[in-house]
């Protein structure tokens, strides 16, 4: 089941909006629970993909954690199968343009993305909230691969009473275009939730991932927003 899943697994990123992660938990239905992750599944009207969601909590701040997704340039060695990410022009203070190469096996075509990455912060909740969908961007190189299609799909990271864990709450819905049939795809992308929230707390845990000062700006911002 993995080599589908590594097709998709770039497949970060496009807005859900945060009121559909904090709001509406009832709209999804529990699939199973492992390595402290709960996975949730949603049908999508108008859609033949399933949209899936993960929840739980990471042992590291929410500063490393943001960080983690944040880093395009290290992004590679925790997601499978990435072989490029790149910020292509920041757009305004917390809105960027990025650019995704995944590779696939010979028999299939590699996938690329170009995605808007706004990042919201939270007064209330102290949570910083990605939110990433496909754009067409004049920055964007031409591809050589199947552009694929990023369709509602957020994380949000939410500090807990503890300064060394973190909420994240991840929901993913994509299309990876091409010939790929969407059964196949949603059958595959079923782990994406426990597979990537493994690769951010492993990441998040070696001890030269160092704070991105991006991150901590909008972080202060939950805080100075209160004011």
């Amino acid at each position: 089941m993995n080599l589908l899943f590594r097709i998709t697994a770039l497949v970060l990123f496009a807005p859900y909006t945060f009121a559909s992660i904090e709001t509406k938990p009832e709209l999804w239905e529990f699939v199973r629970e492992s390595k402290g992750i709960k996975v949730f599944k949603k049908e999508v009207a108008g859609s033949p993909l399933i949209a899936f969601r993960g929840e739980g909590v990471l042992d590291s701040p929410i500063s490393k954690v943001a960080t983690v997704l944040f880093d395009t340039t290290r992004a590679p060695e925790w997601m499978p199968d990435l072989i490029e990410s790149k910020i292509l022009r920041w757009v305004n203070s917390n809105t960027f343009i990025e650019y995704d190469h995944v590779g696939t096996p010979f028999i299939i075509k590699d996938r690329d993305f170009v995605s808007e990455v706004k990042i919201v912060t939270d007064p209330i909740t102290h949570s910083l909230t990605f939110l990433y969908h496909s754009v067409e961007d004049s920055s964007a190189p031409k591809t050589a691969y199947v552009r694929g299609n990023l369709m509602n799909t957020t994380f949000v990271f939410t500090p807990t009473d503890s300064p060394t864990k973190t909420k994240v709450v991840g929901e993913i819905h994509c299309d990876p275009k091409g010939s790929i049939p969407k059964w196949i795809a949603n059958l595959f992308q079923s782990d994406w939730p426990i597979d990537t929230f493994e690769g951010l707390r492993k990441q998040a845990k070696k001890p030269e991932i160092a704070e991105d000062p991006k991150i901590v700006e909008q972080l202060k911002l939950t805080e100075t927003q209160k004011l």
